[in-house]
């Protein structure tokens, strides 16, 4: 098999004159074919069409810092660019070991973040995974556990912002690409972390892939085969979800109904869950995940409030039962100050790491607030109760649970007080002796809990 710059001409007629593309461009050997095949095949492209561009072509290179060679990787990019005439964008990131992930892992979301900001409309991203980089994913997938969606592998294609990611190489192998810059003396850099056994890709492709080929040399063709099957698998599993989705999805934003969950098969609840959660943009939630939600929270006992929590590098959410419906939020921090506030209903307050509290002016209606008044905001400590105008005396937790207020949201409501006496729920009532009188002013109390809905 020999690739060269014609391989991608083909690519080319599958875009309209006019199309931007960038290469994803570290540096390395693939990145380095993949850019310089395209701009020649770009080059042929103008020739054929009497010398007028048809496409424009540039290069981002993310400078991770991981390396003590960074810079100079940086440097060749620069002078590879400049030598074949292609625009490069170059963005230095920072990454926090401290940030709990692997370095890995915290590279690869600053480099698509860049990736993500830079793709202007319609312009298409080129990476360089060819079908090494495709048995390896395939291979550490299957170590994990994945279902079709994983060992689907690295897609050909995908959208990414405002653009398209295209892997015009993925079903190239590694060896392949190195004889393309070979024989056109190609420049690039090797990174000498992708020596060290200590990272599970490299363990496969130094430890692993090789004595397999030794024994079965065309397992990239199989695998690639499979992946192309779980790919198929996973189109009809959405297909599925999509019809079922169409009967448990609630109107409200990120919640479905538990009741007509329930009614499907365990399977298809996992599934459907899945296709749930993946519309929201909420972290993968993994097969553990799926089945405490299916095994554990939807047949829970009425009056309970299960919840199950997972996180990726970025995001922590939750998903949470109350009253037949399932909710996913994101984690609410913990309330670091819980001291009184002062407050007046003429002030919009924003609470720290905890929404807005307002108040409008009404009248007949509302808490009226005497001259020289001292209102103060405090959180739900236990053991309070009032009573509410019009109702009996009963404990604030009774108060809020009839009221419909969110388990996670109880402890949260700043309760309004006047010295030490409650004097007001926000969104469930005034206490009694407090109210407005018929025709009087008053103060309906609003509070905007933080926003914590999860979508896209």
């Amino acid at each position: 098999m020999v690739f060269s710059a014609d391989t991608l001409l083909d690519l080319l007629h599958d875009f309209p004159v006019g199309s931007r593309f960038a290469v994803a461009y570290s540096g390395g050997l693939d990145s380095t074919v993949l850019l310089h095949a395209m701009h020649h095949a770009l080059s042929l492209a103008q020739a054929r069409s009497a010398g007028a561009p048809v496409y424009s072509l540039r290069a981002i290179h993310v400078n991770h810092g991981l390396s003590v060679h960074a810079d100079q990787w940086q440097v060749l990019c620069e002078q590879t660019c400049a030598h074949l005439g292609v625009p490069l964008h170059v963005e230095r990131v920072r990454i926090d070991p401290d940030e709990g992930a692997s370095l890995e892992s915290l590279a690869r979301e600053k480099r698509y973040a860049v990736f993500e900001r830079q793709l202007a409309e319609g312009e298409c991203l080129l990476m360089a995974h060819h079908l090494d980089d495709q048995a390896e994913t395939f291979l550490l997938r299957t170590l994990r556990g994945a279902g079709p969606r994983g060992l689907s592998a690295i897609p050909q294609q995908r959208p990414l912002g405002r653009g398209l990611v295209l892997r015009p190489l993925l079903e190239l192998p590694r060896d392949v690409l190195r004889d393309y810059a070979e024989r056109e003396a190609l420049a690039w850099v090797d990174d000498e972390s992708n020596e060290s056994l200590m990272f599970d890709r490299n363990f496969c492709r130094h430890s692993i892939l090789p004595v397999l080929e030794s024994r079965w040399p065309g397992y990239r063709e199989s695998w690639k085969r499979s992946a192309q099957l779980s790919a198929e698998a996973d189109v009809l599993l959405d297909e599925l979800a999509a019809i079922d989705y169409a009967q448990v999805k609630s109107p409200m934003e990120s919640v479905i109904d538990a009741t007509a969950l329930a009614a499907l098969g365990p399977a298809r609840q996992r599934n459907v869950l899945r296709y749930w959660l993946s519309l929201t943009g909420a972290p993968d939630p993994g097969w553990n995940v799926l089945m405490h939600i299916v095994d554990d929270m939807i047949p829970a006992a009425a009056g309970s409030h299960p919840e199950i929590r997972w996180r990726n590098e970025t995001t922590s959410v939750v998903v949470r039962r109350f009253r037949q419906h399932l909710y996913l939020k994101k984690q609410l921090d913990a309330l670091d100050d819980i001291t009184p506030i002062a407050w007046q209903p003429e002030q919009s307050l924003h609470l720290p790491g905890n929404g807005l509290i307002y108040a409008l002016a009404v009248k007949g209606e509302g808490l009226v607030v005497p001259d020289a008044a001292e209102l103060n905001l405090r959180y739900r400590q236990g053991g309070e109760s009032c009573r509410l105008h019009g109702r009996r005396t009963r404990s604030l937790k009774k108060i809020l649970q009839d009221a419909g207020i969110e388990p996670w949201l109880r402890d949260r409501i700043p309760l309004v007080y006047c010295a030490d006496e409650l004097v007001c729920v926000p969104g469930v009532g005034v206490v009694e002796g407090w109210k407005a009188a018929s025709g009087a002013p008053g103060w309906r109390v609003v509070w905007v809990p933080p926003d914590i809905s999860v979508s896209r």
